[in-house]
C-alpha cells in the first residue's frame, strides 16, 4: 500500500514537519511492507501545484496534518483530489480537527476520516483494519458519523521511532536548516486560550539516552539551529539541565531555540543557556493583570521572574516575552501596565499577539462570558472583549508597531529610557506618541524603517514640544545620533 503524509507549511516547506515523520515511522515499525511517503508544501505554492504533486505519488491513502493556518487550503486541496480520484483515503489529523472532527466529516465530504489526538497508534492501526474498532478515530458509516471511544495516550512515547536515528531524515540536506526535537510530550499547565494540554494532558518524557543519541546525531550535522518543541522546556529545570549540557556537549556551532517558564531560571541555567547558544528563547507570560491570569488558569510570581530575567539579561541572552491582547478583563490601559513593567526590567524584545480563540479550548467555550467576539474561520482573531473595545484592538497594531522601531531595533531604545527618567513620561505612553506622529506619513518608501530612523531626531523635537522639555532635546540628541 501507498501512504502518503502531507501538511501545509507557513514558510520555507523544507523545514521537518515531525509530527509526518512520527506517523511514518511507526507505520513502518507496524508493517514494514507499506510504502510511506512525504510531501509538504508552502502556503504561496498554488493549489493545482500541490495537487500534481499529490497525484504524481499515486498513494491509495493520503494523510494531512492539519493547523489553523493551513486548514482552508488543506479542504480545498481535498476536494480537489476526490474530484479527481474518488476512490482515495483522505484522513485528516492535528489539532485544528481534533476538536472540530464531527463539524469537518458534516461539511467536508472528501473527508473519509479523522484522527483525534496523538495520532501514530489510531493511523497505523486505522490503514491496516479499518476504522470500525480504532479508538480515537471519527468517520463517516451509513451517512452517520460515528466517534470510535477515545485513544488512552502512549504511556512510553519512546514507542514512536525516532526520525533521525532511525534514518528517515536526511540531516545531510543543505536545505534544512532548523530542526525540530521532542523531549518531552504534554504540558503541566491549563491554560485556558491554548488546545495543547488537552491533546496531550499529562506530561510523559522521552528518555534522555534516546534525547542525548538524537541532539549527538542531528548537531554532528551542524544544522542552523535546534529547536526543543517542548511547550515549557525547563518545567523540569533539573531535567533541562542535564539536555542543555548534552546540547553543549555536542555542539558545533548550532543555535537553539526554547519555549521557557522564567520563574524557573536561575543563573546555573542562564549559564548553560548561554553556552549552548540559545539566541531564541520564547516567554509567554500572557499578561500581568492577576484577575486575567486567574480566569486563563495561570500564574505569574513577579519577583521569581524578575530575578529570572536578571539571570537572562547578565549573560545578554536574547529572548521574547509575549503578550496576548483580547483575554478576559486585558484592557488596553491595562495591557500598557504590563508594557511598563516588563520595560522597567529592561527585556531583550516585548511582542504582543493577537488572541486566537481556538476550537476545543476553555475560552471559547466561555468567551461570550467575557464578551470576547472573533472571528469563526481560522484563525479566530478576536476583535473585541467586554474590556476592550474594536478601536482600542487596532490600536495595538500600531502600537506594536511602534515597539519594534523604537525598542526592538535598539536604535531608539537608550534615548527611549533616558525621556522617561528626565521627563517622567511612561514608556507605553511615548509609544502610544510615537504611533500618533508616525501616522503623518503618508507615503512610505521603500526603506521605510530607514526612514523612520532618519526621522527619529525630529520625534525626539516632538516629544519634548509635546512634555514642554526642551532643554533635553539638546541634552538627548547627541547620544540619538551617536546610535545611528
Amino acid at each position: 500500500m501507498k501512504i502518503l503524509l502531507s501538511s501545509v507549511c507557513l514558510e520555507s516547506g523544507t523545514d521537518i514537519q515531525l509530527s509526518l515523520y512520527y506517523l511514518k515511522g511507526y507505520i513502518l515499525k507496524s508493517n514494514p511492507s507499506f510504502e510511506v511517503s512525504i510531501h509538504c508544501f508552502t502556503e504561496n505554492q498554488s493549489v493545482p501545484a500541490i495537487l500534481r504533486k499529490i497525484i504524481e505519488a499515486k498513494a491509495q491513502v493520503i494523510g494531512f496534518s492539519c493547523y489553523l493556518w493551513n486548514i482552508k487550503k488543506t479542504l480545498h486541496i481535498c476536494r480537489r483530489l476526490k474530484e479527481i480520484r474518488p476512490g482515495v483515503k483522505i484522513i485528516l489529523g492535528g489539532p485544528e480537527v481534533s476538536p472540530r472532527a464531527e463539524e469537518i466529516l458534516a461539511q467536508e465530504k472528501a473527508v473519509d476520516a479523522v484522527v483525534r489526538g496523538e495520532g501514530e497508534e489510531s493511523f497505523a492501526q486505522f490503514i491496516q483494519a479499518g476504522p470500525d474498532q480504532i479508538r480515537g478515530i471519527s468517520f463517516r458509516k451509513d451517512k452517520k458519523i460515528v466517534n470510535t471511544a477515545d485513544r488512552p495516550l502512549l504511556r512510553n512515547v519512546g514507542k514512536v521511532p525516532s526520525p533521525y536515528l532511525n534514518g528517515l531524515v536526511d540531516l545531510k540536506d543543505k536545505s534544512i536548516k532548523d530542526v525540530p526535537l521532542e523531549t518531552m510530550r504534554g504540558c503541566s499547565f491549563r491554560c485556558g486560550y491554548c488546545y495543547y494540554h488537552k491533546n496531550f494532558p499529562y506530561v510523559r518524557y522521552f528518555p534522555l539516552s534516546r534525547v542525548e543519541k538524537e541532539l549527538r546525531l542531528i548537531l554532528s550535522h551542524k544544522p542552523h539551529e535546534v529547536y526543543l518543541m517542548d511547550a515549557t522546556f525547563n518545567s523540569n529545570p533539573q531535567r533541562a539541565k542535564k539536555i542543555l549540557k548534552m546540547f553543549i556537549r555536542y555542539n558545533r556551532g548550532s543555535n537553539l531555540h526554547v519555549e521557557l517558564k522564567t520563574e524557573l531560571v536561575d543563573e546555573e541555567m542562564a549559564r548553560l543557556l548561554c553556552q549552548a547558544n540559545a539566541y531564541n528563547i520564547e516567554i509567554g507570560i500572557q499578561s500581568t493583570n492577576p484577575r486575567t491570569l486567574k480566569a486563563i488558569n495561570r500564574t505569574l510570581d513577579k519577583a521569581r521572574f524578575r530575578k529570572g530575567i536578571r539571570a537572562l539579561n547578565k549573560l545578554k541572552l536574547y529572548y521574547e516575552i509575549q503578550l496576548i491582547d483580547v483575554l478576559p478583563y486585558q484592557s488596553y490601559e491595562g495591557l500598557k501596565n504590563s508594557l511598563d513593567w516588563l520595560y522597567s526590567l529592561h527585556p531583550a524584545k516585548v511582542v504582543i499577539f493577537r488572541l486566537a480563540v481556538l476550537a476545543g479550548t476553555a475560552l471559547r467555550e466561555e468567551a461570550a462570558d467575557f464578551g470576547i467576539e472573533y472571528d469563526h474561520r481560522p484563525p479566530y482573531y478576536a476583535y473585541k472583549s467586554n474590556a476592550m473595545n474594536e478601536a482600542e484592538v487596532k490600536k495595538i497594531e500600531k502600537f506594536s508597531y511602534a515597539m519594534d522601531r523604537l525598542y526592538d531595533s535598539q536604535f531608539f531604545q537608550k534615548t527611549l529610557f533616558a525621556f522617561k527618567k528626565n521627563a517622567g513620561v511612561k514608556i507605553s505612553t511615548i509609544l502610544e506618541d510615537w504611533a500618533a506622529w508616525e501616522s503623518r506619513f503618508k507615503r512610505r518608501p521603500a526603506d521605510y524603517p530607514e526612514f523612520l530612523n532618519r526621522k527619529s531626531p525630529m520625534f525626539l523635537a516632538y516629544l519634548c514640544r509635546r512634555y514642554a522639555k526642551a532643554a533635553l532635546y539638546e541634552k538627548l540628541l547627541p547620544g540619538l545620533l551617536k546610535g545611528r
